[in-house]
């Protein structure tokens, strides 16, 4: 998983040599083989892989192949299903042939119970899993390391592909040469032509980290030449994801329609040490259309030029909206807005919250907490920027939270916000920006200034007498510390899964909030207990379902029939047991991030332990 946590199974699993057990008449493979029966009509089949099996084989659950090659040979067709045995590590590339049909895909996945099936691509591979002008498929619970430009490469040159589905996986240490530019990394999809394009993706559950090449997750774009009037990518969803340590972007929807990012996390992002091919961000969109980017979390994120922030609705995006985020400790913004030479209209930007962001003393300067830019005569239209609230302690005093140099079609809205200052710049911005009802908290010892149009570095009073910050206020405060040395989290959380045995998104997106908290403040500081309800402590995909989470920082109790709580109830205590704040029904990464933060202070990034080593 990502280079956060320590792998270690919960405490239940104690699977033993069962891992290579691959013969043996689970429930899963059950479930898999009734899955894939069809009619007589429709023939199906069932293929199985052990690569830790001595003999070729047939590809039949009591004959399985060994190598991927056999499984490579076989043309798969709708319905089929090729599964790998877990704990089994299979040395190669892989590029599965056939196409499934709406309703009946194909799928690639694991059987058994362990660890995810590995495949290790060698250095020399340029990819470690692909698919070209094949559609209907889906591929889970597998563990992807290896090869030099990508980690899963999914691309076509004509038609449009539909059905694309990505879910649990790792996909991990992708090392290659310098990059060209962005069409790499660890998980791509998108086209190889104009004559192309993906209709129905979806990446739910899927680690991507550690490479030198560009991005974690990317959805659309394309290294050829494109027009304006070409299709979009449309339909793509990515949730419950994270990306770790890659040279330039985490999460990405490039050239695409109907778009979500939702529960995921983007950190240690542009780590290149020097500018390649661009200048990247955590999470973003670019040409999108009807984009939303919710309930995330974006931290560490660097850049070696310009960017280095969290989320960015950036130039040619229509209807984008960036909502409920969590950006902390970034070398750049939290926030952007960007228009360059087309426009960038009805944007909403609203109930995200901000901390200690533009940690770089070069891009507090250039661009605060919140920045918006154009330029190659590029327009911002219909902006609104609501609700949003702004920690900001930037490394040098004459930076602003908010830098404005942005051409509007009219001024962009910003309202409802609350911003809290240790520096006494709290805006610089050019006169189509349209602030009110906001609450500033200022500490700092001398006035509080704002620029607004050619009104430079004035008091707050001086714009309220102009009619300016209607509903406004301003308050001088004293710095606030944190109180507590540490802390307990308790959460109850259904574990549910789905028909495929893996875990529903919405247990799935609750403990991948818990599961980055945990870490973040790991050891002494925070504990963090997940009660399960009704948990089947013999139930095969369930033990899969916790190990594959890799969630070594939280510590799992199957007691949640007698906890007397509902699914859902997650409480904040004291170390003693005292109860500090409640909350019922799913949290994202803002909510309770902030409420532990403004009691422990920043993150213990120090205490924060990697996963599985790098391959070497």
């Amino acid at each position: 998983m990502t280079a956060l946590f320590t792998r270690s199974k919960p405490r239940i699993l104690e699977y033993g040599n069962r891992a290579t057990r691959i013969f043996a008449a689970s429930a899963f493979v059950l479930a898999l083989l009734v899955s894939t029966a069809v009619s007589a009509s429709a023939q199906s089949h069932s293929f199985f892989l052990n690569c830790s099996s001595s003999s070729p084989g047939d590809g039949s659950m009591a004959h399985p192949w060994n190598n991927l090659s056999a499984a490579q040979a076989h043309p798969y067709t709708a319905g089929d299903s090729i599964a790998l045995a877990r704990g089994t590590i299979c040395q190669g590339a892989f590029a599965p042939q056939g196409s499934g049909v709406q309703g009946r895909p194909i799928r690639l996945t694991a059987f058994g119970e362990g660890p995810r099936p590995r495949i290790v691509a060698a250095k020399d591979s340029t990819r470690i899993l692909s698919l070209f002008n094949q559609e209907y498929w889906q591929i889970d619970s597998l563990d992807l390391s290896g090869a030099s430009k990508y980690g899963i490469f999914i691309s076509g040159d004509q038609g449009v592909l539909h059905h694309i589905y990505l879910k649990n996986l790792y996909v991990h240490d992708v090392y290659g040469g310098k990059m060209k530019n962005k069409d790499n990394g660890l998980v791509i999809v998108g086209p190889s032509s104009l004559n192309v394009f993906f209709q129905d993706v979806l990446v739910d559950g899927v680690i991507a980290a550690h490479t030198n090449q560009w991005a974690g997750i990317l959805i659309g774009g394309g290294a050829f030449p494109y027009k304006l009037d070409a299709p979009l990518n449309s339909h793509v969803i990515v949730r419950n994801s994270s990306v770790q340590d890659v040279f330039g972007d985490g999460i990405i929807l490039f050239r695409d329609s109907d778009g979500l990012i939702e529960t995921s996390t983007a950190w240690q992002t542009g780590m290149q040490p020097t500018e390649d091919v661009g200048t990247p961000n955590a999470i973003w969109t670019w040409t999108c259309t009807d984009c939303v980017v919710q309930d995330n979390e974006a931290f560490l994120t660097d850049s070696p030029g310009v960017d280095g922030g969290a989320y960015d609705i950036d130039w040619d995006n229509t209807r984008n909206t960036v909502q409920r985020n969590y950006a902390h400790d970034t070398q750049g913004y939290c926030l952007a807005v960007f228009a360059a030479g087309y426009v960038t209209s009805e944007s909403v930007v609203r109930d995200n919250l901000c901390i200690d962001n533009a940690l770089s003393p070069r891009l507090a300067a250039l661009q605060g907490a919140i920045y918006f830019s154009t330029w190659n005569d590029g327009v911002i239209r219909g902006l609104r920027m609501e609700n949003n609230t702004i920690v900001w302690n930037p490394p040098v005093a004459n930076a602003a939270a908010i830098v404005n140099n942005a051409a509007f079609d009219k001024s962009a809205v910003f309202t409802g916000s609350r911003i809290e200052s240790s520096a006494p710049y709290f805006y610089r911005s050019n006169a189509q920006f349209a602030p009110s009802a906001n609450t500033y908290r200022y500490s700092g010892s001398s006035d509080a200034r704002f620029t607004l149009g050619d009104r430079l570095d004035v008091t707050f009073a001086v714009l309220q007498s102009s009619g300016i910050e209607h509903g406004s206020t301003l308050e001088h405060v004293a710095a606030q510390m944190p109180d507590s040395k540490s802390l307990r989290m308790e959460a109850t959380v259904d574990l549910k899964l789905d028909d495929d045995g893996l875990l529903e998104s919405g247990p799935r997106a609750q403990l991948m909030v818990l599961r980055s908290l945990a870490a973040e403040y790991r050891g002494s500081f925070l504990a963090v207990t997940v009660h399960l309800l009704d948990y089947p402590a013999d139930n095969e995909a369930a033990s899969n379902a916790l190990l594959d989470l890799d969630a070594a920082s939280i510590h799992f109790d199957h007691d949640g029939t007698q906890t007397g709580t509902q699914a859902g109830l997650i409480r904040l205590l004291t170390a003693d047991g005292n109860m500090i704040q409640e909350w019922h029904g799913f949290q994202n990464a803002a909510t309770l991030g902030g409420a532990v933060r403004a009691r422990l202070g920043a993150p213990k990034y120090s205490q924060m332990s990697p996963s599985t080593e790098k391959v070497q």
